[in-house]
């Protein structure tokens, strides 16, 4: 949006100073309506839902869903049905669409309908991924289709009704960044598979982030997932910071956490089945201060392919130049016992299978 003439830039800035004080009235006017209770109905546009549709196919988002993710299906057959009063996998304590509330529907958080951290929500990773953010009029179209009560084609609201809505991701905005690997806090929860089913063995890391990190972001430490699909992490760091949680043929999900010194808070997370079959992973081995293995498929991405220490609780990074299929390694700053969990992420969020070495 950038021009080379300094007229042009400067129409820029006005133009992002207006579009700041329209998304400002836009916030004030959620409040107004009493967004966070549901209520204000009357005062809200009556938006058809082909407009939100048709949304859905100007992103391209029904290539993904399902193509890649089939938890959630955005094909004009199926989308309304798959929204409205439907129970989030990605964060199990939200809906996909709350009619009446967008603050507590997963759909308009997930599109940066709240933009706390760099347009990134505090559920993790803003929809549609490796793009710009949808047009503000198109997240005004879905934000206002919810207020109006996310009605259907035949105008009325469907879906099974929603009873205990539950409560928006806590603002993380203003927090500043975790600088320290440990803290006084501990992070709890669960991790679920598509079938809402408790995920053994699946892994749930902390990284700090900041501009010094390579990709702007590190894993340093992870916690493990026991037969009823509960983790445990202690001693964690106060201020912002990241969560991410795999598990094997899986797609990762995201959260930004902010803590309190001594806070303890729980998490929880869903994880949709891999459909791609990609990345794949081969041969991984430590050799003393060495980890690797070999790592194949396409758009690999660099700061996800990890080597994993559980019984240290900590989690390495594995490099490869330009991300580029082949060996992949890490030399660590001391020997540890086994066992090793070896995984590989692509930049569509899709998980490995899992490997592991020693015991």
């Amino acid at each position: 949006m950038t021009s080379p003439l300094a007229i042009g830039q400067a129409a820029c800035v006005v133009v992002r100073y207006l579009r700041a004080v329209s998304a400002l009235v836009a916030a004030l006017t959620l409040v107004a309506l009493g967004a966070g209770c549901g209520g204000g109905d009357e005062a809200a546009p009556d938006v058809p839902y082909e407009q939100v549709q048709s949304v859905f196919e100007e992103y391209s988002c029904i290539g993904c869903h399902p193509g890649v993710n089939s938890s959630l299906d955005l094909r004009a057959e199926s989308s309304y049905d798959n929204l409205v009063g439907i129970e989030a996998l990605l964060d199990p304590t939200l809906y996909r669409v709350v009619a009446g509330d967008p603050g507590k529907s997963l759909l308009y958080l997930k599109l940066g309908g709240d933009p706390v951290v760099a347009d990134i929500p505090a559920i993790g990773t803003r929809m549609p991924p490796r793009a710009d953010p949808i047009a503000e009029e198109d997240l005004a179209t879905v934000r206002d289709w919810i207020l109006g009560g996310a009605k259907g084609e035949d105008g009325e609201t469907g879906g099974p009704e929603v009873t205990t809505p539950g409560s928006p991701p806590p603002p993380v905005g203003d927090a500043g960044l975790a600088t320290e690997q440990k803290g006084t806090g501990t992070i709890s929860g669960t991790v679920v598979n598509q079938r809402r089913k408790p995920l053994a063995s699946a892994l749930v890391t902390l990284l700090l982030q900041g501009a010094g990190l390579e990709g702007g972001e590190e894993h340093y430490r992870v916690a493990v997932t026991d037969a009823s699909g509960r983790f445990s992490l202690a001693e964690a760091p106060s201020g912002r910071f990241l969560l991410k949680a795999y598990g094997p043929e899986t797609i990762y999900v995201s959260r930004i956490v902010v803590l309190e010194p001594g806070e303890n808070v729980e998490i929880q997370f869903g994880l949709p089945d891999r459909i791609v079959p990609n990345p794949k992973i081969a041969n991984p081995t430590v050799t003393g201060l060495e980890l690797a293995m070999n790592v194949r498929g396409s758009d690999l991405d660099g700061n996800y392919t990890l080597a994993v220490n559980p019984r240290a609780g900590l989690v390495y990074e594995l490099h490869s130049p330009d991300n580029a299929p082949g060996r992949w390694s890490t030399t660590i700053p001391r020997e540890l016992r086994g066992p090793w969990i070896f995984m590989a992420v692509d930049e569509n969020c899709n998980i490995s299978e899992f490997l592991t070495v020693g015991g």
